[in-house]
């Protein structure tokens, strides 16, 4: 199986293109810059894995357009969206410099569906496809000052339902899975304090934050040639957004 997976430099990304080389798949991993995917292909190497590299800028996909097509051309079974741009969550919606607003839509949003529009028509001609959005609790729970986040990652989920509808009788199968709080390097400013990790800790049924290892075999059935899963939601959030009275009651 032939998969691409966006965002390939993050841990979740890593953790996913893991798991799908030891299973013996042929793995393209994309960045958004031709220095940034060499140092990305460096990091796999270090582990004794290779891995093939696509240069995906979500804020110019269409820059990728000759390269896609070529990858398209020898057969993409699987597409993993992993891929999201670096935005601070620091404002209140209406507070968000609208700027920042369309820069987050065009990238994390438009850029999105750039490529699930030239990916759909290979994967419809060849009927076998198998799409995975990862996406977050925060559609289910709401983040504060995460509303560009929520609001692009909330489209999506609605997008795979939808593209589970119209493609399914292709073999094409859209599904999502939801992520909660995990120990990654963009999340360690939150999870390198440990009064937060205790508090949330406490709060998440499990009793413990998410690791990138969690996330590899969660997809196994999801890319599955042999499979009935089509349109839905996998959570894999220790247990969010249900939470230990217990743990908000502690002071």
């Amino acid at each position: 199986m032939r998969v691409l997976i966006t965002g390939g430099s993050s841990d979740i990304g890593r953790s996913i293109a893991r798991r799908r080389l030891a299973l013996g798949d042929e793995v393209i991993v994309t960045a958004s810059s031709a220095e940034s995917l060499e140092e990305t292909r460096a990091r796999y190497r270090a582990e004794g894995l290779e891995v093939r590299g696509l240069v995906l800028d979500l804020s110019a996909p269409a820059m990728s357009e000759a390269a896609l097509s070529e990858l398209l051309a020898e057969g993409l079974q699987g597409l993993v969206l992993n891929a999201w741009t670096r935005r601070p969550p620091l404002y209140r919606f209406h507070e968000l410099p609208q700027e920042a607003l369309e820069a987050d839509v065009t990238a994390n949003l438009m850029g999105n569906l750039w490529l699930l529009r030239r990916v759909l028509p290979s994967m419809v001609e060849a009927r076998w496809g198998r799409i995975v959005f990862i996406s977050s609790v925060s559609t289910v729970n709401g983040t504060g000052r995460y509303g560009a986040y929520v609001l692009c990652k909330s489209a999506l989920e609605g997008l795979m339902r939808n593209l589970a509808v119209d493609y399914g009788d292709f073999n094409v199968l859209a599904n999502t899975v939801r992520l909660g709080i995990f120990k990654t390097e963009r999340t360690r400013k939150y999870w390198s304090k440990p009064r937060y990790v205790e508090r949330m800790s406490g709060v998440i049924p499990q009793g413990t934050l998410g690791e990138p290892e969690h996330v590899g075999e969660v997809l196994d059935p999801l890319l599955s040639a042999h499979q009935y899963i089509n349109g839905a939601v996998l959570d894999v959030t220790g247990g969010l957004p249900m939470f230990r009275l217990e743990g908000v009651l502690r002071t």
